[in-house]
């Protein structure tokens, strides 16, 4: 079962969550300071991490009957936009955003619901462009 998840996947939620965390710092006019920056990269990509994490669980667990590239991509999305809202309003109501309100909490959840839809996007499309390479690959083996 471990042996189908994928670490790359884990790892890219890092950089999602770090993406996230920047970015919601710019929008929600934080003071800049280097300090405060990274830190937000650390907090939010280890937040992505943890998200990503679950995310690859869940997949793990999903019935390969559904291993259709367009059905996994999707399901990826559903999982981690569900993932991720939990954890958001999570680390809300148990305090740990407490500097926030209900209005910078919905600004955080759109970005980050933007970027990870994005990110999955570009995913999806980086393995469309993938397999067609693949595919022209194989076709000229064949000829030859």
């Amino acid at each position: 079962m471990f042996e189908k998840i994928s670490i790359r996947n884990i790892l890219f939620s890092f950089l999602i969550g770090a993406i996230i965390g920047i970015t919601n710092q710019i929008i929600l006019n934080s003071p800049i300071e280097i300090g405060s920056v990274l830190l937000s990269i650390l907090i939010s990509g280890t937040t992505g991490l943890f998200i990503g994490t679950i995310v690859e669980f869940v997949l793990v667990l999903l019935p390969i009957s559904i291993a259709k590239p367009s059905s996994y991509f999707f399901i990826n999305n559903i999982i981690a936009l569900f993932v991720t809202a939990i954890v958001i309003l999570g680390l809300y109501f148990y305090g740990v955003l407490k500097n926030m309100n209900a209005t910078d909490i919905i600004i955080v959840l759109i970005v980050a619901f933007a970027i990870i839809v994005l990110a999955n996007t570009f995913d999806f499309f980086r393995y469309k462009k993938t397999n067609m390479k693949l595919m022209e690959y194989k076709a000229k083996r064949k000829f030859k």
